[in-house]
């Protein structure tokens, strides 16, 4: 049991919003937790009461770009459209999602949120479109399609339907 006023929703979801308007407004570096605090009306101590720092605040205002629409379990997504709406995602939050990289180098705890929160469930939804594939395949395959994406993202490279296409085509030959 934690000690302390339980959580407002309404107040997170304000901190939330006013955290992705100010980082897309102003870019990472440049947005304070006391600017946030003041647009979403809450105290800087609340933020730093729920969130450990600026990055982790920043990680969870956007993690909802990684959220898929609600598949149907009547039908197992295409690995071309799940690497199409991962493309599509990161393409949208590229800026922010640079500049979490960037500090994760550096914030371990930020670093472990990060694979928890965006790496890692990326992996998992390509690797459900790959269960025709032995493990060992699929691990692989994984692995080249995330380094890929990651790699493009972090070099500002575009993450469209040209990448999907040679991603596709040299998965296709794993």
């Amino acid at each position: 049991m934690t000690s302390g006023r339980p959580r407002d929703e309404g107040v997170r979801r304000n901190i939330l919003t006013a955290t992705q308007a100010l980082v897309l407004e102003k870019g990472y570096a440049a947005v304070t937790t006391t600017e946030i605090a003041a647009r979403a009306g809450a105290g800087k101590q609340t933020i730093y009461r729920w969130w450990p720092g600026k990055g982790a605040l920043v990680l969870d205002a956007f993690s909802s770009w990684v959220e898929q629409a609600p598949r149907t379990a009547r039908r197992r997504p295409s690995l071309s459209s799940t690497l199409v709406e991962f493309c599509r995602a990161a393409t949208h939050a590229a800026p922010v999602l640079r500049a979490l990289m960037a500090e994760a180098q550096f914030d371990p705890a930020l670093h472990a949120r990060l694979l928890a929160q965006l790496v890692r469930p990326r992996g998992d939804e390509l690797r459900a479109c790959l269960t025709d594939r032995r493990a060992a395949d699929r691990e692989l395959v994984v692995n080249v399609l995330s380094g890929l994406v990651w790699q493009r993202l972090m070099l500002n490279e575009p993450l469209d339907g040209r990448f999907v296409r040679f991603a596709l085509r040299v998965v296709g030959r794993i």
